[in-house]
């Protein structure tokens, strides 16, 4: 921003009226699927398909910043009324572009037809700060005179208020301070933060007024023009003048300067990640599109860290550019780590690039549960579940401090530690986290075992807490067959089958380093897990396993994906393998486009639900490697086939958070869930499992293998070819070919250390065969 603008702290002015909270807020619109999105890490826009945050404080658009909402309001009038919409798109998340003409009509021969002269071409960057750049075109053959306004506000909005939240009071608003060609709004935070939206116009308006600036164009025949506006971020520690700096480094120069330079940056970084990480190719375009999108996700939805940030960086709760990388969970209301989200998408994008689930690792050690805390349901060696650094959390309103309420995290981050042995080997990393593994393995055996009968069990300690706290974490996600909740604590059956598979895994590591009675006992403690599960879970008369068991160790019997998991885990044998499988892929749990969360067939089913009947991407993407796990192949083809079918119906072929579970007909398509996040992180690296699991990778990057167990691609896709796998120190190309039922693997480049590549047509160690 230009010098000049940085008012004093004393001259500020106290508003006079504060922003409605969002709940009480009235002419709110419901949440479009067609919003467009842009991501910079902890910084995201949601906007209208026009470019427009409107309605001014509605619930799912807005310019967001470390949790807080620094642009409430945004729209462009011409003539003094909205733009029509010609088209829009956006471009790897960083960019959109959306065509418009003003709403002007003419009548003509008693007809009323629009009067189509005028071309805007409206671009919105961000890359640290928004950019809104305006092109007007007159393709008339008269002059033009429009008179352009766009509006603005800024509410300061922690993202808990945005989403319904009320707050019974909230910190100090000031009167916005106009100057030559920009403006700034300020806010004084309860946690004595001073945050600020500064704005500002290029050329100057011919108005400028607290909310509001004025153009006027005069267009002659064929000439265009352009507006731009800049609208920048800033969290500061109490001065008014001083931010933060995590609103990105600044860049010099004006106007179409500095917007073409902060572009080339993005460019040229998002070109630097699409060469660090594995290519693909392959025989389908609309499936190459599909991994291109969720490519692209993961690169804007990093989030960097400090790893060693210092006391100043903790006060502040801002984490600036440093040597670490998260993964947010996803956009709008999840743009942060969560253990599990951030846990399992590092997970699935091992095949895509092993760095982000490195350094997730590295974070969720580093901010590891050390105490007994209620208030955040934090207990020693847990792992975090939600990390926020909003106004809320920082005045102690809100727990998430980090908040620890889940009870799943903490098993796979074993999970994903091992599995990220498997791709990279790095022993120095291993070393480096062995101490969090054994805390982890502590709380599963100390703390997680509520009641002490061998199971681990959800509690909530917290009053702002999650009830429930596995991955189906809605209030309902567990009802009683008649509607009623079931006692607490809930011992949920995916979590035993993930205990099961950490103390296998780290009982495998400990072996690494040398501890082989650690390793040993892990071992036993699994195998007696793995028989108390089956008496205590196992439904004979259902012919399936209970979803939970209640406070009372009654089983919930309800038909639910969660059984899928248990694939993944390889907690239990052959034969009952065999029957979850068949029973998934029946249609009240298949529904064509994937397997929904609850059956069809349960009293409690609700498509439209957030846990009770919906499709969520990343849960069929853990069932399809369970799948694989037991050479399931047939039914794992089915959930690629039905999500990537379901992609091709949405924007940039990209998977939603979760869709309506309801049946797939001849002509249908997916239909969408009203406040689905998109991008999500595990909804995009769905992609990447289903991929490991069909070309059946199994890496041992310590040994320097890659065994690819029965490859499989689907009749649809007849070629794929992977470039730049990483396994360790070595990056192998594979090319993958279907002949007739049959799929074969070449090797077409290897560089870096030598790595032996076998194909393996063989039934894998523990599979339970062909479905019949």
């Amino acid at each position: 921003m230009a010098p000049g603008l940085k008012p004093d702290w004393s001259e500020l002015e106290v508003a006079a009226s504060t922003p409605e909270q969002p709940r009480e807020a009235r002419g709110g619109e419901p949440r479009r699927i067609n919003n467009l999105t842009l991501i910079d890490g902890k910084t995201f826009l949601a906007t209208i398909i026009a470019g427009d945050i409107t309605p001014a404080g509605s619930t799912d658009v807005g310019l967001f910043h470390h949790d807080t909402r620094f642009l409430s309001y945004w729209e462009l009038l011409v003539n003094g009324h909205r733009a029509v919409v010609l088209s829009a798109a956006s471009h790897q998340n960083m960019v959109a572009q959306i065509e418009l003409t003003p709403a002007n009509r003419m009548v003509r021969d008693n007809l009323d037809l629009p009067d189509n002269t005028i071309h805007i071409h409206r671009e919105q960057l961000l890359a640290g700060r928004f950019f809104d750049r305006l092109s007007f075109r007159n393709f008339s053959l008269e002059p033009v005179t429009l008179a352009i306004e766009l509006r603005f506000a800024a509410d300061f909005m922690d993202v808990f208020q945005v989403r319904g939240m009320l707050r019974s009071a909230s910190g100090t608003y000031f009167e916005p301070v106009c100057h030559g060609a920009q403006v700034v709004l300020s806010y004084l935070g309860r946690d004595d933060l001073f945050r600020q939206t500064r704005l500002e116009f290029d050329p100057p308006p011919r108005e400028l007024e607290p909310h509001r600036a004025r153009f006027e164009l005069r267009l002659a025949p064929g000439e265009r023009q352009t507006l731009a506006a800049t609208v920048r971020p800033q969290v500061g520690s109490g001065d008014p003048a001083a931010g933060s700096g995590s609103a990105g480094a600044d860049v010099t120069g004006v106007g179409d300067e500095r917007y073409a330079a902060c572009l080339a940056r993005r460019r040229a970084s998002y070109a630097e990640w699409e060469q660090a990480t594995t290519e693909f190719e392959c025989s389908d375009d609309a499936f190459r599109r599909c991994l291109q999108t969720a490519t692209s996700d993961f690169f804007s939805l990093r989030v960097p860290f400090v790893r060693d940030g210092g006391d100043g960086a903790k006060a502040c709760g801002l984490l600036p550019a440093g040597s670490g990388e998260i993964v947010a969970a996803g956009i709008p209301w999840f743009a942060t780590i969560f253990g599990r989200d951030s846990l399992i998408a590092g997970y699935q994008t091992l095949m895509l690039h092993p760095h982000l689930a490195k350094e997730t690792l590295r974070f969720l050690a580093r901010h590891q549960g050390t105490q007994r805390d209620d208030w955040r349901d934090e207990e020693p060696g847990k792992i975090l579940h939600e990390l926020r650094d909003g106004e809320m959390t920082r005045a102690g309103e809100m727990p998430h401090s980090p908040y620890y309420g889940s009870v799943d995290a903490t098993p796979l981050f074993l999970i994903a530690l091992d599995e990220t042995y498997n791709w990279t080997g790095d022993d120095a990393l291993l070393q480096e986290l062995m101490p969090a593994a054994r805390r982890a393995m502590s709380w599963i055996e100390e703390c997680g075992d509520v009641d002490h009968d061998g199971f681990v069990e959800s509690v909530r300690r917290s009053p702002q807490g999650l009830a429930n706290q596995g991955w189906k974490d809605s209030w309902d996600a567990y009802l009683r067959a008649d509607g009623s909740l079931p006692e607490p604590p809930l011992a949920l059956c995916e979590v035993q089958g993930y205990c099961y598979d950490a103390r296998y895994r780290l009982a495998r590591l400990l072996r690494i380093v040398g501890d082989t009675a650690g390793a040993d006992r892990l071992r036993r403690q699994a195998t007696e897990l793995a028989h108390r599960f089956e008496r205590g879970f196992w439904l004979s008369e259902l012919g399936a396993y209970a979803a939970a068991l209640d406070a009372r160790k009654q089983p919930q019997r309800s038909l639910a994906s969660n059984a899928g998991h248990l694939l993944w885990s390889r907690i239990i044998g052959r034969e009952r393998a065999r029957q979850v499988t068949r029973r998934l892929m029946r249609d009240d749990l298949f529904s064509g486009w994937g397997v929904r969360t609850l059956a069809a067939s349960e009293p409690t089913f609700n498509p439209l639900s957030y846990h009770r009947g919906s499709v969520w991407p990343h849960d069929n993407s853990l069932i399809a490697q369970g799948f694989a796990f037991y050479d399931f192949k047939q039914p794992l083809l089915r959930l690629l086939t039905g999500l990537f079918q379901a992609a091709s119906y949405f924007r940039d072929r990209r998977l939603p958070e979760l869709f309506v579970g309801v049946q797939r007909g001849e002509f249908d398509q997916p239909v969408n869930y009203p406040v689905s996040c998109s991008p999500q992180a595990w909804a995009s690296g769905a992609w990447f499992l289903l991929l490991t699991a069909a070309l059946g990778l199994r890496p041992n990057a310590g040994r320097r293998e890659l065994r690819i167990v029965n490859p499989t691609l689907p009749e649809w896709l007849s070629w794929l070819r992977l470039h730049r796998l990483r396994i360790g120190a070595s990056q192998v190309s594979l090319e993958f070919s279907r002949r007739g039922q049959r799929t074969f693997c070449n090797v077409l480049d290897a560089q870096g250390e030598r790595l032996a590549v076998s194909v393996d047509f063989t039934s894998p160690r523990g599979a339970a065969g062909a479905l019949g």
